[in-house]
């Protein structure tokens, strides 16, 4: 008697049909599951073969990733069918092992499915990495739990020939899969663009990425930092891979948002203010960097920003001076023609400011500002596309990776797509290529921000010679806030980078998939420009920068004071009962104290910012009897004001206004200050008999505004349509940043100050520190006698410290009195022996005494614990050279370059090493390096004469200012 059919009483026929689809669906899937975690293995192990390309990510990856979501999804629901319709026949049935497994195996699958579907979502961040986990556990353990499962079933076991067949054809699928990665891995897809460029060897021009400029001229020497004027960028000294114009496309993403939208906006506004555009793509992973970008200031750095556009309007509109650089850069690109000088020097901005024109060739014509283009501003891959940066020079010298777009499938799918849906999900699955893409490892480090941070001016742009423009970079480099300075007078406990201030974590509410713990790097990039979110009426980023202003960055501090009849300063007037007699000469001491500021106060473009101090004096009813620092009637400011910015003018002594930086001949001053040092500001004032009896409150106020009031006109005036919200000159916000009050009393009698008469807190742990900020700000003004008694004060109230006798050391030194330096070396040795702070001054004073192996033995002590300590490197390379050991001294000054490759002093010295050698030739070229960045003495004297015609510039270019005031 026949028996009846395998699975006929417990599996139907149509039934058996759903398995068999199910397995065969299966046999992909798992051979699918088999070769993604090859990949995956391989790009762990680093085998070159699966791993993916550094930005390639191979057709056939993609197409199995999404595959294995598609079949993954079909064969759980066709599983899960099967169980729902396969239970009730075997229920009755019900056998202890294979129920529990069939039962495991429908619940593992639902596991499988969701977080499947998990892992497509938004959801799909870093924190939750957890879930790919699970799933991949998951397909693990569900064909286990199948396979138990058909074992254990009662007479309705499988023959071992049929898990031989399944496990043939799984392979034999793997294999096909295998096969087919070999000829498609790892090819990188040019754009039309680049194989173009490529094809006619633009590639290794002087556009390229890869350029070397010394092909491009014929000179002894070649500063780093030349643009070659063949490059299509010149004077900026951007680069592409191709080397040669990029679809803006690169830059934009192809986000340009939609053409009424943005014609409505600007037609409202003067600029786009609600479009991002070029980041509408990113938006759908990384939803809260957007959102934080929208509202920064590289988001409106191009025609958008109506201060720019000004500056960058006059600049390629009026008329400028050729030279033989731009006229070779015009006679190789024919789009220019002899009017069209500012166009191509207005490059040298571009590169910052306009990337998605200047890369794409724009800006060698005229601009539509109304196209996306120009309304661009810095989109998220004019900066996220930089793969590299050529050098420590500064503008714009970093390279974009043009050569490829975006290597995933369905890249340019519109939002809300079935394409754009694909897309992101083999993203998610394979995020690593655009990790690597998108996010470089000197992203991480200050040199990224160096590149746009970094100016200075050369003769292609300014008709005149190398300049240095605002370099927060150095200023940062060269301090204590990155440990690289070991003369500076407060090293912190840890290094702190530029990201750490501008970027710092934040968070991601709306589920960025970067997110980490919940935090992502803020890319508000908050620092202190008000002006912007003020004509776009964004309160909420205004708020923001006042916080991050007044959240211990500078300190205001109204510190000591002296008289006619006590010339001897009385300190932390604060402390005490001060009465000061009427009919007095008073001098009053302020003190503005750099304390979280990374880099100069103010930083910048230094010749429109604006900070300033306000004194004022008032009586018991608040009436103001005294003030400095006012603004008048039209907000300009007080000319005779304690002000924190630059003033430079032209080769006509005439004052930069328009941030026309190519006409900027010398700086008149330069009133900044740096990390962990101090300023001071000195009020002299007399008071008036008739105050006697009366009590009186001085305050300072350190006020900043973004623009100074000629910069704002210039700007309303040259462009009104980009202010065409504006009725009139829109008034900038101040923000108060510090300040300090104190009471006194006006007497008849003679001037007192009594410490006990309201508490004496001298001792407090931080009281030192006022004392130390003062003798600082005296000290920066060679007042080595003021400072000597206040760090005296400094050593009396923290003896266990070094600070108070290593400032009395280097007060010393900076006077030329070395025993006095020794002795208070030594007893800085007895608080802490071998501190590298303290080495650096033994150094100083022992160079100076003429014991050059002393001096050698000390520095490099320094540089033991401050290898990036360029001041050290140029100091023992002047001991080696005083000491005539010609080698050694080459060696440290070549190592102070690689720190600053414009390092004037360095190269002076070489010419001196070199022709001591007899080197002739290279003490020639080491000559000409110092005399391309050599400062211009005869320049000075167009200085003297805008000093001679502005009494208040005049007064802020010496080295103390004393401010007279009148009592009205």
């Amino acid at each position: 008697m026949k028996g009846k059919p395998r699975n006929a009483w417990v599996v139907s026929k149509n039934l058996r049909i759903l398995l068999w689809v199910a397995l065969a669906l299966a046999v992909f899937i798992i051979a699918n599951t088999l070769y993604l975690l090859l990949n995956r293995f391989a790009d762990v192990a680093g085998l070159r073969f699966f791993a993916a390309g550094d930005t390639s990510l191979p057709v056939l990856f993609q197409v199995m990733i999404l595959s294995h979501t598609g079949v993954g999804i079909v064969v759980v629901l066709l599983m899960l069918v099967f169980g729902i319709l396969h239970l009730p026949r075997v229920w009755k049935m019900y056998q202890k092992a294979s129920g529990l497994s069939g039962i495991a195996f429908i619940v593992i699958g639902l596991f499988l499915g969701i977080t499947g579907l998990f892992i497509l979502t938004s959801a799909a961040s870093r924190d939750n990495s957890w879930a790919w986990w699970v799933h991949v556990t998951c397909a693990f353990l569900a064909p286990a739990a199948y396979i138990f499962h058909r074992l254990s079933s009662r007479g309705n076991k499988p023959a071992g020939a049929a898990f031989r067949h399944f496990g043939i054809a799984v392979s034999v699928m793997l294999m096909v899969m295998l096969v087919w990665h070999g000829f498609t891995n790892n090819e990188i897809v040019l754009t039309v663009e680049a194989q173009q460029a490529m094809e006619q060897g633009m590639h290794k021009g002087p556009g390229a990425r890869d350029r070397d400029v010394t092909d491009f001229i014929d000179e002894d020497f070649v500063p780093v930092g030349f643009v070659p004027p063949g490059s299509p960028f010149f004077p900026s000294a951007a680069t592409t891979t191709s080397g040669g114009y990029l679809p803006s496309r690169i830059i934009t993403r192809g986000d340009l948002g939609s053409a009424e939208e943005i014609k409505a906006e600007i037609e409202q506004y003067g600029f786009v203010k609600n479009t991002a555009i070029g980041a509408s793509t990113c938006q759908r992973c990384h939803q809260d960097i957007v959102a934080q970008w929208e509202s920064s200031a590289h988001r409106f750095a191009s025609f958008n920003n109506p201060f720019y556009e000004a500056t960058i309007s006059d600049m390629r509109q009026n008329p400028s001076e050729t030279n033989e650089w731009v006229e070779q850069h015009m006679r190789t690109f024919k789009d220019f023609d002899s009017k069209n000088i500012g166009m191509a020097k207005s490059k040298w901005c571009s590169g910052c400011h306009d990337p998605s024109l200047m890369l794409a060739g724009k800006m060698n014509i005229e601009i539509d500002r109304n196209t996306p283009e120009a309304q661009a501003g810095l989109t998220c891959l004019s900066c996220h596309a930089i793969d590299k940066i050529h050098n420590l020079t500064g503008n714009g010298n970093y390279n974009i990776a043009d050569e490829q777009e975006d290597p995933y499938l369905f890249a340019n799918a519109r939002a809300g797509s079935l394409g754009a849906f694909l897309h992101d999900a083999a993203i998610k699955a394979k995020p690593k290529v655009h990790m690597q893409q998108m996010m470089k490892p000197f992203f991480k480090e200050s040199e990224y921000c160096m590149t746009c941070h970094k100016v200075s001016l050369t003769e292609p742009v300014n008709n005149y010679r190398w300049l240095r423009g605002q370099n927060e970079y150095d200023n940062w480099h060269d301090s204590g806030i990155s440990l690289n300075a070991s003369r500076t007078f407060y090293l912190p406990p840890i290094h702190r980078k530029c990201q750490d201030c501008h970027m710092p974590p934040e968070a991601a509410p709306l589920g960025d998939l970067a997110a980490k713990d919940g935090l992502v790097r803020s890319h508000r990039f908050i620092a202190v420009n008000t002006a912007l979110p003020y004509i776009r009426h964004d309160t909420a980023t205004i708020e923001r920068i006042v916080q991050f202003l007044q959240n211990e960055k500078l300190r205001v501090d109204i510190f000591a004071v002296k008289t006619e009849s006590q010339p001897e300063p009385i300190m932390a007037i604060n402390r005490g009962k001060l009465s000061l007699k009427a009919g007095e000469q008073v001098t009053v001491d302020v003190v503005v104290r750099n304390k979280g500021v990374g880099h100069t106060f103010p930083g910048g473009t230094n010749d429109s910012n604006e900070g300033w101090l306000e004194f004022s004096i008032f009586n018991e009813q608040g009436n103001r009897l005294l003030i400095s620092g006012f603004l008048d009637a039209n907000n300009h400011l007080d000319s005779m004001a304690h002000a924190f910015k630059a003033v430079i003018v032209d080769k006509n002594s005439k004052a930069i206004h328009k941030r026309n930086a190519q006409d900027i001949h010398v700086t008149v001053y330069a009133n900044v200050i740096g990390p962990g040092s101090a300023d001071i500001a000195h009020y002299s004032f007399s008071l008036p008999p008739e105050l006697a009896g009366s009590k009186l409150t001085m305050e300072a106020r350190l006020l900043w505004r973004k623009f100074d009031q000629e910069y704002l006109e210039f700007a309303y005036k040259t462009n009104p349509v980009g202010f065409k919200q504006f009725n009139e000159i829109p008034q900038l916000p101040i923000t108060e940043i510090a300040g300090d009050t104190v009471t006194f009393h006006v007497s008849d009698q003679q001037t007192s100050f009594n410490t006990q008469a309201e508490g004496d807190n001298s001792k407090t742990a931080s009281e030192w520190i006022r004392y130390n900020d003062y003798g600082i700000g005296l000290l920066m003004e060679n007042d080595t006698r003021g400072a000597a008694r206040a760090f005296e004060k400094v050593a009396e109230l923290q003896p266990g410290r070094i600070d108070g006798p290593l400032n009395l050391a280097k007060t010393a030194l900076n006077e030329g009195n070395l025993d006095e330096a020794y002795l208070q070396l030594r007893k800085a040795e007895e608080i802490k022996q071998g501190d590298p702070q303290v080495a650096w001054v033994w150094a100083r004073v022992r160079q100076e005494d003429g014991l050059y192996e002393d001096a050698i033995a000390a520095y490099k002590y320094v540089l033991k614990y401050f290898p990036g300590d360029r001041t050290a490197y140029r100091q023992l390379g002047r001991s080696y050279y005083l000491d005539q050991q010609y080698e050694q001294s080459i060696d440290a000054y070549n190592k102070a370059l690689k720190l600053d490759p414009e390092d004037r002093e360095a190269f002076y010295h070489l010419s001196l090493n070199y022709r001591a050698l007899g080197n002739n030739v290279e003490a020639a070229r080491m000559e000409k390096a110092f005399d391309y960045y050599q400062i211009d003495e005869s320049a000075l004297e167009t200085a003297l004469q805008y000093r001679r015609e502005n009494p208040g510039d005049n007064l802020m270019a010496q080295d103390i200012r004393i401010h007279y005031l009148r009592f009205e």
